[in-house]
């Protein structure tokens, strides 16, 4: 009789297999995990009949057995941030080219991730890697005692042993007053998130430290959520100013709020003729043509290379040397700062 081929695959076990087969359950273990003596014609014939009666080996369960799981611990929250998107992609696609499968552990805002990060010890993971919240020292201690790595993208980890790359997010926003004095500009408003946020904070301190090392100020307008919504709300108050208040350099430490600076100003200011106006992350909205954003791009592939070049050391539990291909510096909480881009478009001006 012909094997049935249309039999569901959860009510086939490996003992099906080998008794299909006529060979032992070990002989069926070594088929698929590649581990033991077995000759190439077993194997093949042994993978035929698993095919023919539909079983397929669970991954995750034999993982468990062995304690060999293949998995690492992703956690984010609130992608409706586009760079957080794109970060997410490029770092999951890096992972699985490691043949590693990422366990994606997901929260609608920054303060649930530590409850994140604990749920992730229910699970045998390699290690964690952070790209959304705070991390409190006492849960990096929990991970990196229980032997697994811990990693963080844009964010301290709090943690001796374990690894923090992030935007050289200080640095940007120096880079970002130098361009707007070279300019020509004179009047400077930031407009920031809250001060909890850890990189827009840097952003802000870099830009208003380097104006006032020039003998300038800066105003700073905080706003909560950093989305376009904040951003149009931001320029009807730079409406409201009076003509002589009103600055002629803008810095938005976050694309979204540019941009929605950008659709509240439309019909009423012109950027750059009246103002210059530069954001921050490269989003793929700021390239459309109806905005043309100056903007900074942050070193994804360098920090997504530099976290997967750790989960590598830790696994060979030996030191190879990460090759750079950008600016970098080691901060004294152990993060690595990698430097981000301008990027020229239409809402800046040449420098004076």
């Amino acid at each position: 009789m012909a094997p049935n081929k249309n039999k569901e695959s959860h009510s086939v076990t490996s003992h099906d297999v080998a008794r299909a087969a006529n060979v032992s359950q070990a002989l069926v273990s070594r088929a698929f995990t590649g581990k033991g003596r077995i000759s190439p014609e077993t194997r093949a014939r042994i993978l035929k009949v698993a095919e023919d009666i539909g079983w397929h080996p669970n991954a995750l369960a034999r993982s468990v057995v062995t304690g060999d799981a293949p998995l690492v611990a992703v956690v984010t929250a609130r992608l409706n941030f586009d760079w957080r998107a794109q970060v997410l992609s490029h770092l999951l696609r890096s992972i699985q080219a490691w043949h590693l499968k990422p366990l994606l552990f997901y929260a609608e805002n920054d303060e649930d991730v530590d409850r994140l990060l604990e749920e992730t010890m229910e699970w045998r993971t390699r290690g964690v890697i952070v790209m959304a919240g705070d991390i409190r020292a006492r849960r990096a201690e929990a991970i990196i005692s229980a032997g697994r790595f811990l990693a963080t993208l844009n964010r301290p980890a709090n943690h001796p042993d374990a690894f923090a790359v992030a935007t050289d997010n200080r640095q940007g926003g120096v880079m970002a007053a130098s361009h707007l004095i070279e300019e020509g500009r004179q009047k400077f408003l930031v407009m920031s998130g809250p001060q909890s946020n850890w990189a827009s904070e840097l952003r802000t301190q870099g830009f208003v430290d380097a104006i006032r090392s020039q003998g300038g100020s800066a105003a700073i307008w905080r706003n909560e959520a950093m989305t376009m919504e904040a951003g149009k709300e931001c320029a009807a108050a730079f409406l409201a100013l009076r003509h002589n208040e009103k600055p002629d350099a803008v810095f938005a430490t976050d694309d979204a709020l540019a941009l929605g600076f950008m659709d509240g100003l439309r019909g009423q200011a012109h950027v750059p003729s009246d103002l210059s106006l530069l954001g921050f992350d490269n989003i793929a909205a700021s390239a459309w043509l109806p905005y043309q954003l100056t903007t900074f791009e942050q070193p994804l592939d360098e920090m997504v290379g530099r976290i997967v070049h750790h989960i590598d050391l830790h696994q060979k539990k030996q030191l190879d040397t990460f090759h750079s291909t950008i600016p970098h510096r080691i901060g004294e909480n152990g993060v690595v700062y990698c430097l981000p881009k301008i990027i020229r478009r239409a809402t800046t001006r040449s420098p004076a």
